[in-house]
């Protein structure tokens, strides 16, 4: 493996939804307000021949990460595997395919920068695919208009939300036709809903904002799945500031007045096939994080990658002259061997393009994780995760069943990180005097 690019795929609620009208195309004109949440799906991406999609769930052939891609690739003889782990209901109004289609976008122009195109025309591919995708490549909170790609960006607040969803999805396609709207325009809101809803923003009123959430397409996806009404009075019934369905259903979601209380609300819907807890994401949060193989050339950065994680992640565990005396022309002449060396497989890990850590693998009859870094301040996102499907990933390609890798003994961070990753302790060299030579060694399943 060469590169793979992770990035997350944002789902979004409608805090309001308007039909106003059907248009000569076809489709409905829609006012409304959209924001971004923290429930996502996860993908990877990875040169290829061709394209192929795999998925933890079913889907169609023609999916919206295919096309997505299809566009973006058009005519440049490039391929992509599309991995795709869901967590984002279907059939939820959430913005699922939507979400995906935009990260294979945003993944692409990372795993392909010759082929990256300004922002107008990226949305204009993403428009190709689908209404919603424009807004999610733009994430945050935005005011949506047309069949939602005309966009204003708003100011978002921090919402603590609960998010439900029954065992009946609601079809668009089928609600929409079964609407019946004509070609002239009214709301179909309560009066002065949306432009309460603006004010409340700029002021920063969630309260406020609560009060004014609201779907016009409430009512006729009632008449699919009667449990979205039931779902929305639960919701309020638990203490939620506001509750309404988003989208085209059949997920509700409710406001709550903070972190504590929508936690202890979610309790009460265990019978729902999803029920999550969320948080509003203020800005696009869709970071894209590269893992590219590293060679001798890279040794001045992982001598400096390495450099910077000691001084945050070893003070207190090795003594302070040995991390203040950090020799970096003799750690760059070490890496610079290392990555020379047919048996090391390296990666610079890369967010958003700024190099944030970097991870060796000696391959010597078998697999061991020789060195994981990461900069502090890109800690507790991620990252380390997508580390081990990468690791576990090779050590497939290679026929092993198992990896290791040592961890110093009193880096109480890095072992329960490698123990929620599923390593088991094999051995332990501990009792030294030099802390330092303290370790204890890992395995791990592939």
């Amino acid at each position: 493996m060469e590169e793979k690019i992770f990035i997350n795929a944002y789902a979004k609620i409608n805090l309001l939804l308007d039909v106003l009208r059907r248009r000569e195309d076809g489709y409905h004109e829609l006012d409304g307000i959209m924001q971004s949440v923290s429930v996502c799906d996860e993908l990877a991406l990875s040169p290829a021949e061709g394209i192929e999609v795999v998925s933890s769930e079913p889907l169609p052939h023609n999916n919206t990460c295919r096309r997505a891609a299809e566009a973006f690739l058009k005519e440049s003889g490039r391929g992509v595997r599309i991995e795709i782990e869901k967590r984002i209901p279907s059939e939820a109004g959430m913005g699922g395919a939507s979400a995906d289609a935009a990260a294979v976008l945003r993944g692409l122009s990372a795993l392909y920068p010759e082929l990256s195109v300004p922002e107008d025309e990226l949305y204009k591919l993403g428009l190709s695919v689908g209404a919603d995708v424009p807004f999610c490549l733009m994430g945050g909170c935005a005011r949506a208009r047309g069949v939602g790609e005309r966009l204003t960006a708003l100011p978002a607040l921090r919402l603590p939300l609960v998010i439900v969803r029954g065992g009946r999805g609601v079809s668009t396609g089928r609600l929409f036709s079964s609407l019946g709207i004509g070609c002239e325009e009214s709301s179909r809101l309560p009066e002065g809903a949306i432009k309460k809803a603006l004010s409340a923003l700029e002021k920063g009123d969630m309260n406020e904002l609560a009060g004014c959430v609201s779907n016009a397409l409430f009512e006729p996806a009632c008449g699919e799945a009667p449990e979205i009404a039931e779902y929305r009075e639960r919701l309020v019934a638990a203490g939620a500031l506001g509750a309404s369905m988003t989208g085209s259903g059949a997920a509700v979601f409710g406001i709550f007045a903070g972190e504590d209380e929508a936690r202890a609300a979610l309790s009460r819907f265990a019978d729902c096939d999803f029920a999550s807890f969320a948080e509003a994401l203020p800005s696009p949060a869709a970071a894209v994080i590269r893992f590219r193989r590293a060679s001798a050339e890279d040794a001045p950065l992982t001598a400096e990658l390495r450099r910077r994680a000691w001084l945050t992640t070893y003070r207190g565990i090795y003594p302070d002259e040995l991390l203040d005396g950090f020799d970096l022309a003799a750690r760059e002449a070490r890496d610079r061997a290392m990555l020379s060396s047919p048996d090391i497989t390296g990666f610079i890990i890369e967010a958003d393009g700024t190099p944030c850590g970097f991870m060796l693998l000696q391959d010597d009859g078998g697999l061991n994780l020789r060195a994981l870094y990461l900069l502090k301040e890109h800690r507790g996102k991620g990252i380390g995760r997508y580390a081990f499907r990468v690791i576990r990933g090779i050590a497939r390609e290679r026929g092993y069943s198992k990896f290791a890798c040592n961890c110093n003994s009193h880096n109480s961070p890095a072992l329960a990180f490698y123990k929620s990753m599923g390593g088991r302790a094999i051995s332990r060299s501990e009792g030294h005097e030099n802390p330092r030579e303290d370790q204890i060694a890992l395995e791990f399943e592939a």
